[in-house]
């Protein structure tokens, strides 16, 4: 299944005017000129978005970009697949072999939010690590 990647970022400030947070979708042309791709914001919601522009741009928080997800799996956006490098930290009990061979301490891994981030748009509880187990 394909997903529709996307970013979220905080718009460049410009005075005293607050930077509000959009998505932008890194592969969706928005018009038929070179670098422009859609983007999304709460106020105007879609609009083309200059490549250059949303490099020079900052990613956004999950906190910060939270309620624009849940918009844009409300407009029907159901395949995404976030983009954005903050890390979510989760851990793990040790298992009773890794006690048994001096590895007793609490696991901990870090992962992309892709893979902590659920289609609802809420953090997950727990998320499958590279090694088959559950960290919450």
């Amino acid at each position: 299944m394909k997903h529709t990647k996307v970013i979220f970022l905080i718009e460049k400030p410009e005075g005293d005017i607050p930077c509000d947070v959009f998505a932008y979708f890194p592969e969706l042309k928005a018009t038929n000129e070179p670098g422009m791709f859609t983007s999304y914001a709460h106020i105007g919601q879609h609009s083309a978005c200059d490549e250059n522009y949303a490099k020079g741009c900052k990613q956004a928080e999950y906190r910060e970009y939270r309620e624009l997800l849940r918009e844009l799996i409300g407009q029907g956006y159901n395949d995404l697949r976030i983009m954005n490098t903050q890390i979510f930290s989760y851990h793990r009990k040790p298992t009773p072999s890794e006690i048994k061979q001096g590895y007793g301490a609490t696991h901990w891994m870090d992962f992309l939010a892709a893979d902590c981030v659920d289609k609802a748009g809420k953090v997950k509880k727990w998320v499958k690590g590279p090694d088959g187990l559950r960290y919450s």
